[in-house]
C-alpha cells in the first residue's frame, strides 16, 4: 500500500491529487526526515499530519535530479508553494495517508 502526501487547507484536502508519494519518492522524504525529521509526525502505518517548510519545498523544486522528482511531482509542489504564498503562510500542511 502506498501512502502519499495530499495538500490541506484549513483542516479540509486541498486537492484530489497527491503532491508526492511517501514510498516512491524516497529521496524527497530522505532530506525532509533529515530536516524536519518528517517521520516523526506519522503514525506506525505511516499517516499522519506533516507541515512541511515552504523554504525546504523550494530547494526540493529547485533540485528536481538531486531529489529524483518527476514533472508531476515538481508540478504539484510549486503549486503547494504558490499557495502557501498567496495565503503568506510559511508552511504547507500535508495529510498522509
Amino acid at each position: 500500500m502506498s501512502v502519499n502526501a495530499y495538500r490541506m487547507i484549513n483542516n479540509c484536502l486541498d486537492s484530489k491529487v497527491a503532491s508526492f508519494d511517501i514510498g516512491h519518492d524516497e529521496k524527497l522524504i530522505d532530506f525532509l526526515n533529515e530536516e524536519i525529521q518528517f517521520y516523526m509526525s506519522l503514525n506506525s502505518y505511516g499517516t499522519g499530519i506533516v507541515d512541511v517548510p515552504v523554504e525546504l519545498l523550494e530547494k526540493a523544486v529547485d533540485a528536481p535530479k538531486k531529489y529524483d522528482l518527476d514533472e508531476d511531482t515538481i508540478s504539484q509542489i510549486k503549486s503547494d508553494i504558490e499557495s502557501a504564498k498567496s495565503s503568506k503562510d510559511e508552511v504547507v500542511t500535508y495529510y498522509c495517508f
